[in-house]
């Protein structure tokens, strides 16, 4: 072809276009079938969007909820209401929420008393990403969105479930005081050498999941868990047990308040201060006597604010019990309790708000999981943080107790240094690592949780790596309070269970707040055993962050690899209350 060709060809195809105009409706449709194309596609395959109606994952994640604000001490909370938007399961109907138990101040209350009937919301909606679980698996403590293995489809309704995923194929799991252990040492052969049925199959492979094929609390998993624990859960057992430890992301979204010092009630009638000075008590001031939010050290020793956890009451008992020479157990405290006088100190326990709800079932108001053992469980797991205004030279020490022992954070003179007071201080050492903390303001936390203690500064942590980590200690005795054997003191857990130090002058501590970590709990009867689970290769132990109030694999078992929809990567809030 020429040079001189070249603008007739040009224009022919010009031409060409006009002979074929474009068909605007013919676009539209085509614009319209590539966008519904490629959602379908992006939710088969790559992403999808889930609605969390329960509340097992509270308070990491919420279903349907209303939120309060306590009337008393101003702690914005929320309360569990799947019952009053969906019929309850057993009962057929819905209850409305009726009242509600604050976590902060434990003040109960009644929803029509408040100022405003507040409405209830949707769950939380998760974004779940698909390709992560082909190609990347999940790691213990994802959050993952899997199939019901007992019912994958409810009246062609997929039955889609979200936990963590904290067990896997091969190992054996163990719940004990409200901890994670696991081990891959233990096999579970079907038979004998002689023939004999050890740990049976299903006909199916596709029935693993079930509950029975956990193989629960076996004898060769019991042997082997109490050869752990009684050598501390170290490696002197080979292929012994070995505790879960979550990491830095899952620690900071598995805390729920104990108590935050910033919203006490003003009623004097119902608050007794809960953070007060202890030892030299004129070296402390604070800004209040009734309810001190921020206290100021003049210097010398080291002077403590001690923490008590006034939630409980002597139980009131009758005529015959004392006759029968019953002792009076701790039991909740109830604000404005008639004839019950102030609270007393006892373990810092696993109550929930959004669990501490009170239904109205057939005009009859029933509290839900207040008073529950679950609920009364001592949990040990503590975190602690507040701010605090340094002069030159001076030093603040965080403690946490837990059992026989107290663990400390000291910080100043730009170091912070871990210590352990108690049995097996040696083994555990002292720690140091370089930080900021000088002359100045800061914000410290501090926690102790899986048996590996936390700092952060400002909230940048400071990482010890495996010298802030500590084996479980078992208890040698225990308090004669403690008859469920949970394994609590009343020298440390009751009367000293989190601790704010300072030596030299201070200007402010202020801004204090206690938080419990998730605990795990197990089927009852004697705390000092273990619930044991075998995962089968190809599954997973899949389980809530809301221990007490969650169906999950200590339940109906596990969840096969072929269930198992993807991780949650992303969590928005609803926007609007559901529909009528």
């Amino acid at each position: 072809m020429s040079a001189a060709t070249a603008p007739a060809t040009a224009a022919g195809s010009h031409d060409e276009k006009k002979k074929h105009p474009r068909d605007p409706a013919r676009e539209v449709v085509e614009t319209v079938v590539f966008v519904v194309v490629l959602v379908l596609l992006l939710k088969l395959f790559v992403t999808e969007a889930f609605v969390i109606p329960t509340g097992s994952m509270a308070e990491t994640l919420y279903g349907y909820q209303k939120i309060i604000v306590c009337p008393k001490c101003g702690h914005e909370f929320p309360v569990n209401a799947h019952d009053e938007v969906e019929p309850n399961q057993n009962t057929g109907q819905r209850h409305p929420v009726w009242g509600f138990c604050c976590p902060n101040c434990r003040f109960t209350g009644r929803i029509q008393d408040l100022p405003t009937n507040p409405p209830a919301r949707t769950g939380d909606r998760v974004l779940v990403l698909k390709p992560l679980y082909h190609i990347r698996p999940p790691h213990r403590g994802d959050v993952v969105v899997f199939k019901y293995p007992e019912k994958p489809q409810e009246n062609h309704i997929a039955a889609n479930y979200i936990k963590r995923a904290m067990g896997f194929g091969g190992e054996t799991i163990a719940i004990h005081r409200g901890e994670l252990f696991f081990t891959t040492a233990l096999s579970y052969p079907e038979f004998d050498p002689a023939g004999n049925q050890l740990f049976p199959r299903p006909e199916s492979p596709l029935d693993l999941w079930k509950p029975e094929y956990r193989y629960p609390n076996s004898a060769q998993a019991e042997a082997l868990f109490r050869a752990s624990r009684d050598a501390g859960f170290t490696d002197k057992v080979p292929g012994g047990f070995q505790i879960v430890r979550k990491g830095e992301a899952q620690v900071l979204a598995d805390r729920r308040i104990v108590w935050d010092n910033d919203q006490q009630p003003s009623d004097p009638a119902g608050h007794w201060p809960r953070w007060t000075p202890a030892g030299n008590r004129d070296r402390w001031k604070a800004d209040n006597a009734a309810t001190p939010r921020a206290f100021a050290h003049a210097g010398g020793d080291l002077d403590w604010l001690r923490y008590q956890h006034l939630t409980w009451v002597p139980e009131k008992l009758t005529e015959d019990q004392k006759r029968d020479g019953r002792k009076p157990r701790l039991v909740p405290w109830r604000w404005g309790l008639a004839d019950a006088g102030p609270p007393v100190a006892g373990p810092v326990d696993n109550m929930l708000g959004y669990n501490a709800g009170i239904d109205l079932v057939q005009g009859v108001p029933q509290p839900r999981d207040r008073d529950s053992t679950d609920a009364a469980r001592w949990v040990g797991d503590l975190l602690l943080e507040c701010e605090v205004e340094l002069a030159g030279g001076s030093e603040v020490v965080l403690e946490l107790s837990r059992g026989q022992n107290r663990f400390q954070a000291k910080f100043g003179n730009g170091e912070v240094s871990l210590a352990r007071v108690g049995p097996g201080g040696p083994e555990f050492g002292n720690p140091t690592k370089p930080c900021k903390v000088r002359e100045g303001t800061y914000r410290l936390r501090f926690a102790n949780v899986d048996c590996r203690l936390w700092v952060w500064v400002d909230d940048k942590r400071i990482d010890f790596g495996p010298a802030g980590d500590y084996s479980p200690v078992e208890p040698t005795s225990y308090d004669p309070e403690d008859k469920e054997k949970e394994g609590w003191t009343r020298a440390n857990d009751v009367d000293a269970p989190a601790g704010i130090g300072a030596r030299g002058p201070v200007a402010k501590v202020a801004g204090v707040k206690l938080f419990r970590d998730v605990y795990y709990t197990r089927s009852g009867g004697d705390q000092a055993e273990a619930d044991i689970y075998y995962v089968q290769p190809g599954h997973y132990l899949c389980l809530g962050d809301n221990s007490a109030q969650s169906s999950d694999s200590r339940r109906w078992g596990t969840v096969p690899d072929r269930l198992m929809l993807g991780k949650a990567v992303f969590v928005f809030w609803p926007a609007f209350p559901p529909p009528n």
